[in-house]
């Protein structure tokens, strides 16, 4: 159970920072003299961002989801594919709380955003099965 924990945290860990570093590279997009609450400065962000914004918000979470679910599922011995996608699930809803809270997303990131972070999280978990199970096959041989 404390290993399935770690396992989630480190993935959710992975891919957050994946996400936030990726919107950060562009100092377009972000500048990086902002004061006041994270939150405040995310609203403006969002009003004023344009569509290559969110395209870029959407890979960077396609990514990380990706590798969130790969690391969990390295860690967890069990049931990988349930726990990566409890990875894009967590994620999933942190971008609805996003969505919900700070008006001004385009309806199409909304709509896209529902097919980024399950099938990713889960392929994530596919990737490292698949792996592990060549590993053995190629041992036995």
């Amino acid at each position: 159970m404390i290993r399935n924990t770690i396992a989630v945290i480190f993935g959710l860990f992975v891919a957050l920072t994946i996400i936030t570093l990726s919107v950060m590279i562009n100092s377009y997009w972000i500048p990086y003299n902002y004061k006041g609450l994270p939150i405040e400065y995310w609203r403006s962000v969002v009003h004023t961002a344009k569509g290559e914004f969110f395209i870029a918000l959407l890979i960077s979470s396609g990514v990380g989801s990706l590798l969130g679910g790969i690391v969990c599922a390295l860690i967890v011995k069990t049931a990988k594919t349930a726990y990566a996608m409890l990875i894009g699930f967590i994620l999933l809803i942190t971008a609805i709380i996003s969505v919900l809270t700070i008006k001004g997303h385009p309806t199409w990131y909304i709509i896209s955003m529902f097919f980024i972070f399950f099938p990713f999280s889960w392929l994530g978990a596919k990737i490292v099965e698949w792996l592990q199970n060549k590993k053995i096959i190629d041992s036995k041989r």
